[in-house]
């Protein structure tokens, strides 16, 4: 029993040891090959987490989204990066719904070659997965009446049973 606390509180101060900002950062870094850079955010880090507050999103230097608030919780056994309260330029609102309530994507070591997706908002609610190995993004859109407001974005979808789908390699 002794060693389980021991081996629990060891695991408890790598997760509180960890340099989440600097996860941010590197997450930062990839988002500036596709030409998207984060400014305007506050980070604030926590024991378990590191929260970033009104960010906004710049694409080709055009404003292209605003997010209220970021947290990265990485838990080594299962790390989650939730975005929430995503409100979308009107250049791109088009494709993009106007308002994304939330966003989680989750990476766990029992599936380690994948990014778990869920989302909810203008457009109802969505879930997908993001494969590592083959770089296949794959969302499943519920078939909404609200989903029909994004003509655009409908029109990059294909139906199948479940709902309608969006796949893409990046």
């Amino acid at each position: 029993m002794k060693r389980l606390v021991y081996l629990f509180y060891i695991f408890l101060i790598i997760i509180i040891m960890i340099p989440k900002e600097r996860l941010y950062f590197a997450f930062e870094s990839l988002l500036s090959k596709h030409h998207l850079f984060i400014n305007n955010e506050a980070l604030t880090n926590r024991l378990f987490y590191v929260d970033i507050d009104n960010a906004t999103v710049l694409l080709d230097n055009q404003e292209f989204a605003k997010i209220e608030h970021m947290r990265i919780a990485p838990w080594i056994f299962l790390n989650r990066f939730t975005l929430t309260d995503i409100a979308f330029s009107p250049l791109y609102r088009n494709f993009f719904p106007g308002k994304i309530d939330a966003i989680t994507l989750t990476y766990s070591l029992l599936h380690p070659l994948r990014i778990t997706i869920l989302a909810e908002g203008d457009f109802g609610h969505c879930s997908g997965t993001y494969e590592l190995i083959n770089r296949k993004l794959r969302v499943l859109f519920d078939p909404t009446a609200e989903l029909r407001d994004y003509p655009l974005l409908v029109n990059k979808l294909h139906q199948e049973k479940g709902g309608l789908v969006y796949e893409q390699i990046f």
